[in-house]
């Protein structure tokens, strides 16, 4: 659960060429804040180009990240 709020906040997920198959939710409590990656390792569900953009600043917003070996893919999320 990320609650920005003071700031954007920034993830660390596990190392990806170790975590192939692992799931992690994330929830933002925050309206004004976003969540990113501290590395470009997140694919978005919209395209395969890995960013570092998990959820953007919107309170109650959710993700579901599957590690595919090589990068955290959104799945599903609001």
């Amino acid at each position: 659960v990320a609650n920005g709020a003071s700031a954007n906040v920034t993830v660390t997920l596990p190392a990806a060429n170790i975590s192939a198959g692992r799931v992690v939710v994330i929830k933002n409590l925050s309206a004004t804040y976003t969540v990113v990656s501290a590395s470009s390792n997140v694919q978005p569900r919209t395209s395969s180009t890995a960013g570092t953009a998990i959820l953007a600043a919107s309170a109650g917003a959710w993700a579901i990240l599957v590690c595919n070996g090589t990068n955290w893919v959104v799945m599903a999320g609001n």
